[in-house]
């Protein structure tokens, strides 16, 4: 479904609009100023070449479709490099059922910064592909490589890892890479996407997990992506939306972050939401030449390396670093 929201309230929030107005009844009294306290900004920077490279690495396995043995490789490779960067990394597995009670078996992966911090933020991205490229007007029924649908948001997050074991953030920083997103019914049960953030949402409203927000990368790293305020997200978390956006104009980005509205995504960050009760948004390509708002290369064998821009990658992975350090 696609599903418009209204810009008032956001042009509102963006300008800073407020209804109240001076009471001359009230007189004359003010009281003095305060001084400010002036926050400084950590400033950060990324990688474009280490997050390409980690894109790169996770398509040289092939295709990632769960239970092949490219999406095992590429499982033990991600495990391995997050064991590299964060303080603590493990295996969120389980199994959970589908609707027609078909079940299926879950491997997140999990990297943690500060574990010890009860004041927490979660980044998210899926690690596996989709069986059939069924878009492709040629080839519908093998896989693609998935370079940007699944491998640039994990090779954003990876160069975010790398680059937080330098910064040693003061709050918690969780990496969820999920499995699972991308072998849903696109014209049965909408429920059978995204059984990875499912499976995870369910296990951290079990086990008390709870952060402040979160973002789910998605479909990140293509030539000319554009990011519109994906519906969904500006329902659950408006103004973590428009601090993002404004953070990626500031720094230089606004040829990507785009202040207009895309449509309603069922994406990882709806389980996130509505089973772990974190309030998270999604950054996902919202392409303004198509009819779907998918980039051409959704689903089809062109989903690869070549559709893949550093550009982009920066743009993306550097707006989201510098939130994590400097939102409060």
């Amino acid at each position: 479904m696609r599903y418009i929201i209204g810009l008032m309230a956001i042009t509102a929030t963006l300008l800073g609009w407020s209804g109240c107005k001076n009471d001359p009844g009230q007189g004359n009294h003010t009281d003095p100023p305060k001084n400010p306290v002036e926050v400084k900004q950590i400033d950060v920077s990324f990688n474009a070449d280490s997050a390409y490279a980690f894109v790169a690495k996770q398509v040289s396995f092939g295709p990632r479709i769960p239970g092949s043995g490219a999406h095992v490789a590429a499982m033990q490779y991600l495990k391995t490099k997050l064991e590299s960067y964060c303080d603590t990394v493990y295996i969120n597995h389980g199994d959970i059922r589908k609707k027609d009670e078909t079940k299926v078996i879950v491997n997140n992966i999990v990297g943690s910064f500060n574990p010890a911090s009860t004041n927490r933020v979660v980044l998210a991205a899926h690690y596996d592909t989709r069986p059939m490229a069924d878009e492709d007007p040629e080839n519908p029924t093998t896989p693609a490589d998935g370079a940007n649908d699944g491998g640039s948001g994990v090779g954003v997050l990876l160069e975010i890892a790398r680059q937080l074991q330098e910064l040693h953030p003061e709050r918690g920083v969780d990496l969820v890479l999920f499995d699972q997103e991308d072998g849903g019914d696109r014209r049965g049960d909408p429920g059978s996407w995204c059984l990875g953030s499912q499976f995870w949402g369910q296990w951290a409203k079990d086990n008390g997990y709870s952060a402040s927000w979160g973002i789910v990368l998605d479909m990140v790293g293509a030539k000319g992506a554009t990011f519109a305020y994906e519906g969904q997200s500006v329902v659950y978390n408006q103004s973590l939306v428009l601090d993002v956006w404004r953070t990626g104009q500031k720094l230089g980005y606004g040829a990507y972050f785009l202040n207009i509205n895309g449509g309603m995504i069922t994406d990882d960050h709806v389980y996130m939401n509505t089973f772990a009760h974190i309030p998270t948004i999604d950054i996902i390509h919202h392409d303004l030449a198509t009819a779907n708002g998918f980039p051409d290369h959704w689903h089809r064998h062109t989903d690869n390396m070549d559709a893949i821009d550093k550009f982009t990658l920066e743009a993306v992975g550097h707006t989201v670093l510098h939130v994590v350090m400097n939102r409060r």
